[in-house]
């Protein structure tokens, strides 16, 4: 027994097939090492489609602008006014499933078979309906952690597999509260429809409260039979993401043990959802109104922290897993250029802060930082060994949150565009090194809506296209390829890129079909691709009871009356239309 954790012969034997058996052999001196001090507390913050400029003020409005002073969020603003705050802070991929896998794992996720593939049914994350999800032979954060004495807890969406072994809780997790995927991959109120979501069939938007069970009965489950509302009531989700990580942390401490929190908001992904306190409040539209819901919601999970007395035991993580999608908030990243799905700086530099109250000193720093880096930080921070015999892509941020003189901890950061499909460069979009930034291939969302004076035809690029962000940040002016200056950049870049090539192994493909596999990837197999059977369904006979609605309706009341599903617009509110 240590930290009164039973770890079950089952967990331990998995954990040692992992390479993290080492974790074992070190809990007992750490346990020693908490007693005499209490092992910090983790809380990761993690936005969904949050621009860089969403935010209204973090620390310095000219850093993040709040869509031009349009959105407010004083408690983001008041936390990042104690905090670290990376303005050169990089999601690991331009969209949600990569990101996701690679803060969980510390790894590209390309290492796990995670990514956009062109060409094929895929858009580079997990439908609602997917075959494959993060591998089980990854090590989370959580297993870390919960391997070394650590309660965990997720709450919030998930979208790393929606089946039953890809879920949190058989992934290091004691709890998971939240929506498999993203908010409009299924129906609701704000997305109603008797119709398919081409290419996938139409099923109610899910809500999981799944608690694995005790250590010695053997992995934990969560299945369909876990699922609460089917539709989930988006009107009130945010509020109840909150009390269930409130409550999360309560059980923790009352079981006297470190935990590590995260908190996958659904917030701000289309369909732009919003409770009827929040509807019409901001200046930006319903996109606002979301922006200003999660800010409400972090800060009434600040003082729930506070309440507990373990704030300044607690190390918090704010971030984005991308940037904001152009068609959602056209201002949502500022001065960037270009959104979501591309590598462009506002695909994927996103807003972050890092704050631990009494023990780093608030400031700005343009130090290189990414989202993996969360995973290494968090277990050096909680001295718990990284996984063995892995290659981790994240470095350990403490040197730069104790000091400002700190070297950057990332002479380079990559960017894949579409790992493991048949582009050049190993699927790779861009390099940054330094000040500056290689496209390799390029990708337009919208083109001629911002900061594109410069004509960039999409493709691979030859040769890169190479920036010089310190005096360019929009990237609009690409450096003359004339110039001497030119070729000795980009030597040094394409020397970091081939040695970062050289250590991605082939791995199966988790997001691709087998029939596609080979067509549309280098990927050794493809364990991927989407089968309706997988699709979360907590009322397989719904129709008996419910004809007009949706098969695996559970709880058809959170439809909303008529008058919802006729008011889907930015100027409607469609929480007012819903029972409590």
């Amino acid at each position: 027994v240590v930290h009164n954790t039973v770890i079950s012969k089952a967990h331990t034997d998995r954990l040692k097939m992992k390479g993290i058996g080492q974790i074992l052999r070190t809990m007992v001196v750490a346990g020693v090492a908490a007693a005499a001090k209490p092992r910090p507390n983790f809380i990761v913050l993690f936005a969904d489609d949050m621009g860089y400029s969403q935010p209204s003020g973090v620390v310095d409005k000219s850093v993040y602008a709040g869509d031009g002073k349009l959105i407010a969020t004083p408690n983001m603003d008041k936390m990042a006014s104690e905090s670290v705050v990376f303005t050169s802070w990089y999601s690991a991929f331009h969209v949600c499933s990569p990101s996701r896998a690679a803060m969980m794992t510390g790894r590209h996720s390309v290492r796990s078979g995670i990514g956009f593939i062109g060409g094929a049914v895929s858009n580079g994350v997990f439908s609602s309906e997917a075959v494959g999800g993060l591998p089980l032979n990854e090590t989370t954060i959580a297993e870390s952690l919960n391997a070394a004495g650590y309660m965990c807890g997720a709450v919030g969406k998930w979208h790393l597999g929606q089946r039953s072994k890809f879920l949190p809780t058989n992934h290091g997790f004691d709890y998971y509260y939240g929506v498999p995927f993203s908010a409009d991959m299924g129906l609701s109120a704000w997305m109603y429809s008797n119709h398919s979501l081409p290419p996938f069939k139409a099923r109610p938007l899910p809500l999981f409260n799944c608690t694995s069970p005790t250590a010695t009965t053997g992995p934990a489950v969560c299945t369909a039979a876990d699922v609460i509302e089917q539709p989930v009531n988006l009107g009130t989700l945010t509020s109840r993401y909150v009390d269930a990580a409130v409550e999360f942390v309560g059980r923790a401490k009352e079981a006297k043990k470190p935990f590590f929190l995260y908190v996958p908001f659904s917030h701000v992904h289309h369909p732009n959802f919003a409770s009827k306190r929040w509807c019409n409040t901001s200046k930006r539209g319903a996109v606002g109104d979301a922006v200003q819901e999660i800010d409400h919601a972090i800060g009434d999970l600040l003082l729930g922290v506070e309440a507990h007395g373990l704030d300044e035991n607690t190390l918090w993580f704010f971030t984005s897993d991308n940037g904001a999608p152009l068609d959602n908030d056209i201002l949502g990243n500022g001065p960037l250029r270009d959104g979501k799905f591309t590598t462009f700086e506002g695909g994927v530099r996103v807003p972050a802060f890092v704050r631990w109250k009494g023990t780093y000193a608030p400031r700005i720093t343009d130090t290189l930082a990414g989202t993996y880096d969360i995973f290494a930080t968090v277990l050096a921070t909680a001295r718990v060994p990284s996984p063995v015999n892995v290659t981790i892509d994240g470095r350990d941020l403490t040197p730069v949150l104790k000091s400002a003189s700190a070297p950057s901890t990332h002479d380079c950061i990559f960017l894949y565009y579409s790992p493991q499909s048949n582009l050049d460069h190993g699927g790779m979009g861009a390099v940054r090194c330094g000040r500056y930034k290689a496209h390799y291939f390029v990708e337009i969302t919208a083109p001629g809506s911002n900061h594109t004076r410069t004509t960039l035809k999409p493709g691979p690029q030859d040769p890169p296209v190479l920036f010089d962000l310190e005096n360019d940040l929009s990237e609009s002016n690409p450096l003359d390829t004339t110039v001497t200056m030119f070729s000795a950049v980009l030597a040094v870049m394409n020397v970091a890129l081939a040695g970062h090539l050289s250590t991605v192994a082939s791995v199966p493909n988790q997001m691709v079909g087998p029939i596609d596999c080979h067509r549309a990837t280098n990927a050794p197999t493809c364990a991927g691709g989407n089968d309706i059977a997988y699709a979360v369904c907590s009322a397989p006979h719904s129709q008996r009871l419910y004809p007009h609605e949706a098969n695996c309706s559970l709880t058809p009341k959170y439809y909303g009356t008529a008058r919802c599903r006729d008011e889907q617009s930015d100027k409607g509110c469609i929480a007012k239309c819903m029972p409590i």
